[in-house]
Formats: C-alpha cells, sequence, structure tokens
C-alpha cells in the first residue's frame, strides 16, 4: 500500500513539473517574409534563460508555463510574444524606420531616446567604420556628420585626420572636439581599433556638452566600445586585405621631354635680349654650363679616363646625359636612348670650330618612382572577437591586427589591439562593469633618409630623369645625393624604431537604491608610453662623400591619466510628467613625464648604444620633463518630459583647473527646451504626411585653457651666461596669475521632422558660438625686457546652418533603399583683438591697392577686427602677351622676392626703347616678350609691384557635408559614401616651383607641353625658362595656379554578398558574407594638381591618399 501511495504521488508531481515548463519554437521574419537572423528570444521573469534565431529565423526555448517571451534585434522594434497557450508562434518584427527610437548618449553613462532629445547629438554611422580599413578611426569621419570637417593631410597610414567642428574656436580655424572612449578622455582616436567601436556620437550644442565644461568648447565626440547582448553567444572573424596604389597629381617628364625643353630653357635665360652686336644677355652667365657635368650638361661620362672601366659613385657618372659617340654608342643596345640635341644649331652657331660639340644626345630614361615607391603597398586587417551574455552579465572580448604598407619605401603602420568588456551582477542590487583595452602601434612614416612628405613627392619625384639609379649590371646607385635620390640604396643605413603602448583601465560599480534611483562609481585609468629610437650608419650623402657622424637618439615618455567620478541618477513617472535627474562629482589628474638622449662620434657604426657615443664636448646632450595637471569638478543635469511634448534640460557644471592660477574656478551652465509639436491636437488632420515634428533651442557656455602650459602662468627663470664662473638666472616669462578662463556661449535653434511614417526625416540648426576672454598674446614694448603676455583680450565668432536628411524610399522583400546626407554652412569672423593702436586692432596684414585709384591702399589678410579669417590674396594673370603687339608700352614690372631670390625690373616697350644698351645692361632689367604673363594692373598706374594684388578667397570651407546609400537586392548590397567641400580656395605652390625651373636642374611636369612658345602662343603656362625667380617671375603665386577648392570625394565603395543559408548552413556558420572596397577612389575638383584638395590654403606638394582596392570576409559563427 506505501509503495503504491509513493509512486501515485511521485507520478503527480512529475504531471506537475510538466506542467510548470514547456518548450515553445517559432520563426521570426521581418514584413517582407525574411527571416531574421540572430535576433534575440528572451524569456521573461526568468534571469539567463534565451536564445538566438538561425538561419532560417528559427527558433527553440524552454521556458516556464506562465511566462511571456520578449524578441528583439538591432534595427527593429522590440516585440513581446504571449506564449501562454500554444507551442508555435510566428513573429513578424516592425522595422525601425526613423531615428526617433535611436538612443543618444548625453554624458556620464546617461542617454535618451532621439525623440525626447533638446540638444544637437548626431550619430556616426556603423557603416562608415566597418566597410574599409582605417588605422585611425578619424580617417573613417569624413562626411559623416553634419557640420564636423575632416582634413586627411597625408595618405601616410598612420596619418591623423584634423577635426574642425563648427569652424573651430581659435583664430585660425582650429579646434579639435574632446575625445572621450567609454568614459575616459583620450588625445585622440589614433591606434583605436575601428572594430571595437559599437557607437560613436557627436555633442556639438553647448547645450548638451556643457556637462563636460572644460575641456568641451569645441564639441564632444563620445565613444562605447562593443559589450555583449543578453541571451546571445557568438564569434565573429573579419579578414581584410587589400593594394594601395599611388595617386600622385603629377606627371612628370621622362628623359627625352625634359632634355628637349631643359636645354632651351637655360639657352633663354642666357639670351633674354641680344645686343647690337648680337651678343645674348640674360640672367644666366653661363652658357658653358651645358656642357657641364650635370643632368641635362653633356659632361658626364660612362668611361673612366682610359676609356674602358665603367664609371660608378663618381660626380661625373650620377647623370647619363652625353653626347653620343662611337664609345658610348653600345649602350643603345643596353636600353639608353638618342635623340637630337635641341640646342645643337644654337651651340655649333656660338662655337662653330668646336669639334667636341655632336648633334645627337645619348641618355639612360630613369622613373625615380621605380626606385623609391612600393607600388602598390599592401594592407592587411584582422579581428576576431566573442560576446555574449544572460540577465547577470554580459562579454565581450576581441584581438585585432592591422598591418599597413605605406608607399615611400620602408614606410608602414601596424597596430596590435585586444579589448575586454564585462558586466556581471554580483547581487540584486550591485552591477560591476569591468573594461580592459590594450593598443599598440608600430611606425615608420619615412624612410630615415627623407623625412619630408612635401620633399619626398615633389623634390625626391622631380629628380632629373637623367640620373643612373643602377648600373648595367643592376648594382645599385644612390644619385645625387642621400635626400634626393635612390631611397633604396642605402636603407639599411638608417635605424628607425617607434612605438606607442596605451591601456585603458576601467572598473565602476552601480548601486541599485531602487528602480528609480541608482549610483555609479567609476574609476577610468588611461595609461601610455612611448618609444623611439634613431641610430644612423654610416651613410653617403652623395656620390663620393660619406656622413660618418653615426648620430644616435633616444626618448621615452610616459602619461598616467586617472579619472574618478561619482554620478547618482534618478528617473521617475509622474502621471504624464517624466523627470531623469544626475549629480556627480569627478577628479582628474594627468601626470607626463619623459627623458630624452642623444649622441654621436661612436668609435663603430655596429652598435646604436648611446653609452659608445663620443663624450668629446657638444657631442652628447641629455633632457627630461614632467608635467602635471588636475581638474575638480561638480555636475548636474535635469531633464523633464511633459507627455513627450513638451521638453526641458538643464545642466551646470563647475571646474577647477590647476593650470589657472586666481581664476581656477569656472561655471558652466547650460539649457535647452524642446516642444514635439506633432503630438498636438491641431496636428491630426496631417498625420499622415507629418510623422513627427519638434522645436527646440539651446543656449550653453562651456571654458578652454587649451594652448596654455601646466606652469605657464607661474613664470619661469632660464639659465643667462656665467658671471664671475657662476650660474645665473634670468626672468623667463613674467608671471600672470590674473588669466581668466576662455568662454564659449553657443545659441541654437533647430527643427526635426519626419514624413509618412518617418520614411523621410529632415532636420534643421542654426547656430551663433561666440568665444570670449579668447587668449590673445599681447605685444609689449622692447624696454620691458618681454615680448609679450598672453591676455584675455579676444572674441571669436562661428556662425552657421546644419542640414541633415534621409531616406527610407524602398523597402520591399527582396529591394531596399537608405539615403542619408548632410550638409552645412560656417563662417568665421574676428570680432575683437587686444587694442595695439592699428586700425582694427590688426595683426600680421598688409597691404593692397583698393583700386579706388592710384594710390589708396587698404590693410588685408592677417587677423583683423570684423573680417574673416584665412583670405588668400596674389597677383592676378590675365593671360599671356601672345606675341609683341599685345604688350602694352609703358608697362613696369617691379622686382619681387620669392623662392629666396629676386626677380628683376621688366620695361614694357617704349620704356625699354627709351634706355640706351648701356643704360639697359647696368639697369640690369629685362624686356617684357611675347610668352609673358600678362598682370593686373590694380590702380591703373602701369606698374606692377607688391601692392596689386587682388582677393582670391577664403582658404576655409563655407559648406562641408557628406552623403551616403545603401541599396541591398536579394543577397547582394552596394554601399557609396561621399563627402565634399564648397566655397573655398587653394593655391598650389609646388607647380610654379616646378615650371619656374626653380631648383635649377630638376625635371618638370608634363604641363611643360602647355607653356608659351612662337608655336603655341594661346598656351595656358608662361615661357619655360631657367630659374625664373631669378628673372622674370612669370611663376610667382598667381591665379595661374589658384583654384576654387571645390570638391567631391568618392571615399567608399562597398559590394557585399551575403552566402545562401545553405551553404552557411552547411558550414556550421550563422553568417558569413564576403566583400570588395574601394577607397579613396579620387576627387571630382578644380585642384587637380594638388596631393590633396582637402586643407586649402597655400599647399606643397604632399603624400596623396592611396586608391584602395580591400577584399573582405565576415564570418559568424
Amino acid at each position: 500500500m506505501k509503495k503504491a501511495l509513493s509512486f501515485l504521488l511521485g507520478l503527480a508531481l512529475c504531471v506537475n513539473l510538466s506542467a510548470q515548463t514547456k518548450t515553445i519554437s517559432g520563426r521570426v521574419v521581418d514584413k517582407a517574409s525574411e527571416p531574421v537572423i540572430g535576433a534575440s528570444v528572451i524569456e521573461l521573469g526568468t534571469a539567463g534563460n534565451g536564445t538566438i534565431t538561425d538561419i532560417d529565423g528559427n527558433f527553440s526555448l524552454k521556458i516556464n508555463a506562465g511566462n511571456n517571451v520578449q524578441v528583439s534585434y538591432i534595427g527593429y522594434k522590440s516585440m513581446i510574444v504571449d506564449v501562454k497557450t500554444g507551442n508555435f508562434f510566428n513573429v513578424v518584427l516592425e522595422e525601425d524606420a526613423q531615428k526617433l527610437d535611436e538612443v543618444v548618449v548625453t554624458g556620464y553613462g546617461s542617454s535618451q531616446t532621439r525623440a525626447r532629445s533638446t540638444n544637437s547629438i548626431a550619430k556616426v554611422d556603423n557603416q562608415k567604420l566597418s566597410s574599409g580599413v582605417f588605422s585611425n578611426p578619424a580617417q573613417a569621419l569624413s562626411g559623416a556628420v553634419s557640420g564636423l570637417r575632416v582634413v586627411q593631410n597625408s595618405g601616410n597610414p598612420g596619418a591623423t585626420p584634423s577635426i574642425t567642428l563648427r569652424g573651430g574656436t581659435n583664430l585660425d580655424g582650429s579646434g579639435s572636439p574632446l575625445v572621450i572612449v567609454d568614459g575616459q578622455i583620450r588625445g585622440s582616436m589614433s591606434d583605436i581599433n575601428p572594430e571595437d567601436i559599437e557607437d560613436m556620437q557627436v555633442m556639438k550644442d553647448a547645450g548638451a556638452t556643457a556637462i563636460y565644461g572644460a575641456r568641451a568648447n569645441n564639441g564632444v565626440i563620445l565613444i562605447k566600445t562593443k559589450s555583449g547582448k543578453a541571451g546571445t553567444s557568438e564569434i565573429n572573424l573579419k579578414v581584410k586585405v587589400g593594394a594601395n596604389f599611388l595617386n600622385n597629381p603629377y606627371e612628370f617628364a621622362d628623359a627625352q621631354t625634359y632634355l628637349t625643353w631643359m636645354r632651351p630653357a637655360y639657352v633663354k635665360a642666357n639670351n633674354v635680349w641680344f645686343k647690337n652686336d648680337g651678343t645674348g644677355v640674360g640672367y644666366a652667365t653661363n652658357i658653358g654650363f651645358l656642357q657641364g657635368t650635370q643632368p641635362f650638361g653633356t659632361g658626364n661620362a660612362y668611361f673612366a679616363a682610359d676609356g674602358v672601366t665603367p664609371l660608378a659613385n663618381t660626380t661625373n657618372s650620377i647623370w647619363s646625359t652625353m653626347y653620343l659617340n662611337d664609345q658610348n654608342r653600345f649602350l643603345l643596345d643596353k636600353g639608353w636612348q638618342t635623340m637630337k640635341d635641341p640646342v645643337y644649331d644654337f651651340l655649333k652657331n656660338m662655337y662653330p670650330n668646336d669639334s667636341n660639340i655632336k648633334e645627337d644626345l645619348i641618355f639612360k630614361n630613369t622613373n625615380p618612382a621605380d626606385y623609391n615607391f612600393i607600388n602598390p603597398s599592401y594592407t592587411q586587417d584582422y579581428n576576431l572577437n566573442m560576446s555574449g551574455g544572460n540577465d547577470n552579465g554580459h562579454y565581450y572580448a576581441g584581438i585585432g591586427y592591422n598591418n599597413s604598407q605605406g608607399l615611400p619605401v620602408s614606410s608602414f603602420y601596424k597596430r596590435y589591439s585586444f579589448i575586454f568588456n564585462g558586466d556581471y551582477k554580483i547581487k540584486p542590487w550591485l552591477t560591476s562593469i569591468s573594461s580592459f583595452n590594450f593598443n599598440r602601434a608600430n611606425w615608420q612614416s619615412m624612410p630615415g633618409s627623407q623625412g619630408s612628405e612635401a620633399n619626398y613627392f615633389s623634390r625626391v619625384l622631380s629628380l632629373p630623369p637623367t640620373v643612373r639609379f643602377e648600373t648595367e649590371d643592376g648594382t645599385p646607385l644612390l644619385g645625387n645625393n642621400s635626400g634626393d635620390g635612390n631611397q633604396n640604396f642605402q636603407d639599411d643605413k638608417f635605424f628607425v624604431f617607434n612605438q606607442t603602448d596605451k591601456f585603458t583601465f576601467s572598473q565602476a560599480f552601480k548601486v541599485d537604491f531602487s528602480k528609480s534611483l541608482f549610483l555609479k562609481l567609476t574609476a577610468n585609468w588611461f595609461y601610455s608610453e612611448g618609444y623611439n629610437e634613431t641610430f644612423n650608419r654610416d651613410f653617403k650623402t652623395s656620390a663620393t662623400a660619406m656622413n660618418t657622424t653615426r648620430n644616435s637618439y633616444a626618448g621615452f615618455d610616459r602619461l598616467f591619466d586617472q579619472t574618478y567620478n561619482a554620478v547618482l541618477n534618478y528617473q521617475k513617472a509622474f502621471g504624464d510628467h517624466y523627470v531623469t535627474a544626475l549629480g556627480g562629482i569627478e577628479y582628474y589628474d594627468t601626470y607626463m613625464y619623459g627623458f630624452s638622449a642623444s649622441g654621436s662620434g661612436a668609435a663603430t657604426d655596429d652598435f646604436r648604444d648611446l653609452a659608445l657615443t663620443s663624450s668629446d664636448k657638444d657631442k652628447r646632450s641629455i633632457d627630461s620633463y614632467h608635467t602635471q595637471q588636475r581638474i575638480l569638478s561638480f555636475f548636474g543635469r535635469v531633464n523633464y518630459d511633459y507627455e513627450g511634448k513638451y521638453l526641458l534640460s538643464m545642466v551646470m557644471r563647475r571646474d577647477g583647473y590647476s593650470r589657472l592660477i586666481n581664476n581656477r574656478w569656472g561655471t558652466f551652465p547650460g539649457v535647452s527646451a524642446g516642444w514635439v509639436f506633432s503630438k498636438e491636437s491641431f496636428m491630426n488632420d496631417f498625420e499622415d504626411i507629418l510623422s513627427y515634428g519638434k522645436v527646440r533651442t539651446s543656449y550653453g557656455l562651456n571654458g578652454n585653457v587649451s594652448g596654455i602650459g601646466a606652469y605657464e602662468l607661474q613664470g619661469s627663470y632660464v639659465g643667462a651666461a656665467k658671471y664671475n664662473g657662476l650660474s645665473t638666472f634670468v626672468l623667463g616669462s613674467v608671471p600672470n596669475p590674473g588669466l581668466l578662463w576662455e568662454k564659449t556661449r553657443t545659441l541654437e535653434g533647430g527643427l526635426d521632422l519626419s514624413f509618412v511614417d518617418n520614411k523621410y526625416s529632415a532636420n534643421f540648426t542654426f547656430y551663433d558660438r561666440l568665444t570670449d576672454d579668447k587668449f590673445a598674446s599681447l605685444t609689449l614694448p622692447v624696454s620691458s625686457g618681454i615680448s609679450s603676455i598672453r591676455t584675455n583680450n579676444g572674441q571669436f565668432r562661428n556662425r552657421g546652418v546644419e542640414i541633415e536628411l534621409s531616406a527610407k524610399p524602398i523597402h520591399t522583400k527582396d529591394f531596399k533603399w537608405n539615403i542619408g546626407a548632410n550638409i552645412s554652412y560656417n563662417k568665421n569672423t574676428i570680432v575683437k583683438l587686444p587694442e595695439n593702436g592699428l586700425d582694427r586692432n590688426r595683426q600680421g596684414a598688409y597691404q593692397v591697392y583698393s583700386g579706388k585709384d592710384a594710390t589708396d591702399l587698404i590693410w588685408v589678410g592677417g587677423y583683423q577686427e570684423g573680417q574673416e579669417p584665412g583670405v588668400l590674396y596674389a597677383w592676378q594673370a590675365d593671360g599671356l602677351y601672345k606675341d609683341a603687339s599685345e604688350i602694352p608700352t609703358d608697362r613696369v614690372v617691379k622686382p619681387i622676392s620669392f623662392q629666396g631670390a629676386t626677380t628683376r625690373t621688366l620695361y614694357g616697350v617704349n620704356n625699354w626703347n627709351a634706355m640706351t644698351e648701356a643704360e639697359k645692361v647696368a639697369s640690369k632689367g629685362l624686356p617684357i616678350l611675347p610668352g609673358d604673363v600678362r598682370w593686373k594692373d590694380v590702380n591703373g598706374d602701369n606698374v606692377i609691384d607688391d601692392y596689386d594684388l587682388v582677393k582670391i578667397g577664403n582658404t576655409t570651407p563655407h559648406w562641408v557635408g557628406g552623403f551616403n546609400t545603401s541599396l541591398s537586392y536579394k543577397n547582394f548590397s552596394l554601399y557609396t559614401a561621399l563627402d565634399y567641400a564648397l566655397g573655398f580656395h587653394v593655391l598650389d605652390y609646388r607647380l610654379p616651383w616646378i615650371l619656374g625651373v626653380m631648383q635649377g636642374s630638376y625635371s618638370t611636369t608634363m604641363d611643360v607641353t602647355n607653356t608659351w612658345t612662337p608655336e603655341n602662343p594661346n598656351a595656358k603656362y608662361p615661357t619655360y625658362q631657367w630659374a625664373d625667380q631669378l628673372g622674370k617671375g612669370n611663376y610667382r603665386n598667381s591665379t595661374l595656379f589658384t583654384h576654387r577648392g571645390d570638391y567631391v570625394s568618392l571615399r567608399q565603395l562597398t559590394l557585399t554578398y551575403n552566402m545562401p543559408t545553405a551553404v552557411v548552413k552547411a558550414l556550421r556558420m550563422t553568417k558569413m558574407d564576403v566583400s570588395v572596397t574601394g577607397q579613396n577612389l579620387g576627387y571630382l575638383t578644380q585642384a587637380k594638381t594638388l596631393s590633396n584638395p582637402e586643407a586649402g590654403g597655400v599647399q606643397d606638394a604632399g603624400y596623396s591618399l592611396p586608391r584602395t582596392v580591400l577584399f573582405g570576409l565576415n564570418i559568424t559563427f
């Protein structure tokens, strides 16, 4: 009987337990019936129980009877499914058609939906970061955010772009936003792995940035790294490999073209005009140079004096140009070339009895780029990460490696990264949040023998193509010198090592007092150290000279930033009233120190140990430094929301900064408000058209002390000459304890609209930012003993408009199309400068003719009150004189100084003819001839001088923006990103240097074929003539070389194919896609001769962004 009773009780218990749990299954799809892969399915009410959908959108989950599940996926609205009855469910997720439910970060871990935001906070599209390969995430931000100008000045793989928000707050238009990564301030985004970034947002207006107070006057870029998601677990592998192709705007001449133009160019410089006896007169006086030992001279040699031994690394064998004769004719069979000497007739006429003058030249054609570039170079980027979580905790861990080879020989950038982010609910009321991030970078930007990008991409490339970089048996040769010659020749003679290691440690505890109140305590440590070492072994400086100084250098820097804060958060709904608030305290300490040492004169170049350098006087140097700064801050914010229609936010921060002395404390408030008018009853009739409408406004104040040294305001003493054998010190800078905070106030208004069920959206923003108490240097009298002192006399204004547009015009089962665009306008104006007794308190200005009359002058350029800084002036070229009849009779062009020389005075026909031959010679002047530039005479006095400059335009773009679109059809998707800048001008500094033959013998570009000759009177450029800076100055900075800098850049183009479900399933994967990407494909611009039109202003040659083709593989398990 007992056994039977026990059996019945056990059976009843089993039946009861069975009734308490159940297994449900189902399929998750979108409105187009496409499976949603990786959607999270979590049981509500039971911690840690969840699953994700497979590649067909299917799921199966065992849950407690009576509980429901929540289904969610990024880009779709979360859905709670009632599963109390039934076992199989079809779940259709609704896509978030607009950004209204997008979460924007408002600082210190707080966030709110965009619909409730009253500030300008922009989110960077993650596809901008994931499509290409970037050593620095900032490289992906071009065109990503309205009002954010990103200038990529260099194609070097480790280069850091300049970032400016809303025109910057410095007089020159600079000023970088504050970068905060997971709550820790970083000096820049250098060495951050883009793959680790989950979210990047830009806080623009002071109503938002005031929460960061002292360092946020140029905006804030908030970066959040990835974390795990509850109910999911996955492993992801991404591989990208690609090739980078040289994109040089200059097409340099080959050897034959070079000789065809260069030899006559030197003849012209010797014979600008002729005396009565037929003798030529010019500014070059040595016609024998044509037969000398130099690039276009015929005095070079292949054999030694014995006529048998080939020469190498001798002064007379650097260049290949020679007269063709029976002794060197065999070289034609070895690839050398021949041509008729373009000045043979001239030389034979001048020296009729010189038997050494031959009709034909022989030379070797060398392309310097073939020896000095790795083209293409290669890029590799690998990332492996895993993530997961449940209701008790989440984790994300990833490792990454990037190896980007530069185009110049020996250049590269390598990045190693590791990240771990985790959180765990220790107690129901206590959560631990931990983060560790490590980034290592190694790099060499340029070869050890030539560190200047401008020289590498101009002087090195324009080396005369008659140079010999190897012998006929392939033995390498240096060329003319180590800086401009064959950079591959002795690359092993220069040791260069650069390394930085950056660690970020973060530990936080979240204490939940109730559902409405929690406290978060956070400690962030950022540790960065760098080590740099260089050593020069004995190396050739020229074909016949050696450098044996054996310079050795080593330097070490270490930075330790500590940030500690405690933030109390409160949120509560009171009926239709919703309130969130936070209050906190923060302590920031940064300590940096380092040392460096250098030496030379070691007994051997086998070792780079500094201890082996010479101990003789002035052979060694050593230095060290340290600097420490602290900030103590108190801050708070209150957000109020009534019925989701009436929005109000107030923020306040008070900072105490150690850089200042008597005025260390500053208070920075911000307030913003919004009205969602689309929720008003009077808008009901328009809800089919207008889905959402909000007006917003904000006002705030930020502080700034950037540019001030940690101890600058305390004054300093510096060492001086010894007195009576004792060390002496003198005042180096005066104490300046009264300096105030630089304050920036921003007033903003905005309108946010969405249409047709949020398919289309538009955001409009107007801002006015005024920086007051602007730091400026006040010049002091010489009698004071101090040249200048920093003051607060200055005001600077940025004013502009920003527009953001987005659309999802097509969304069907097979075809989806998304569009995003932004454009912004900004103009900077100097409002106030220190009083200096000059008109408009100008600084660095110069005078030009106004054009009102012959003498009226105006001050332009530099900094002047009421004017926009960065305006470009230059001489205006109104074409060329095609023939003698066009030359003004009484014109005089006065000498100018440029490129380290001074030009000659030029005279019109009457002025020139009025002088006797002796006067012409004595004046050292030259006649204006056909092929010279017709300069604009601004004041009409028939004299061209330094005041005849015209306004070209501003050098900073007024308009910047971006455009992106994403098209997908079935398994294919195409992503395109463009950015642009409009309304500015640039001047090419390097091309006139090249076409003006200002180095004296270097090569030219193929633009030389568009220079004036009697056969080409309609040419664009003036006569090609040797050393123009010594002669006529036709190739000065003028409108011949200015361009509208407006450009459109095709920044990214990515085609992706998602592998079919059957293939992925067979490989036991969740997802796999392959892609091909074109990156930095080129510019649509008038400024085609510039390496980079983005920067504006006067530009030298530079490292153009290479065109890159990438192949990618993305696998998820």
